[in-house]
Order: C-alpha cells, then structure tokens, then sequence
C-alpha cells in the first residue's frame, strides 16, 4: 500500500469515529435536555394542582344548599 493510501484510510477512519462519538454525545445531551423538560413540566403541574386546590377550598359557596 501506498503512503497516500495509508494516510487517506487513516483520515477516513479518524472522520468516521469522530462523527460516531459527537453523534452519540449530541444524542445524550438532548436526551438529558428532554428529561429536564419533563421534570419541570411535572413541577408546574403538581404546583398548579396545588393552586386549584386552594381556590376551591377559598371560594365562596354559590349554590349554598337549602
């Protein structure tokens, strides 16, 4: 083989893991992104749980019953 051959199948090789591991690190930091997300809209939701239960028990009865 060929110096210039060598050297071109080395290059070809270092692309192509290089690629592979930012692919795979690009895929793990939005996979942790997404799960951040997830956590937080489970946050809002218990918090706005929480708020309409306190409005509920604060309101005024309208309907008082008879």
């Amino acid at each position: 083989m060929s110096k210039a051959a060598k050297l071109t199948f080395l290059s070809s090789c270092v692309f192509a893991t290089g690629t592979i591991y930012f692919v795979h690190r690009a895929q793990e930091l939005e996979r942790a992104s997404m799960y951040q997300g997830r956590e937080k809209n489970l946050r809002e939701l218990d918090e706005t749980r929480a708020l309409h239960a306190q409005m509920v028990q604060t309101q005024p009865d309208v309907h008082p019953k008879q």
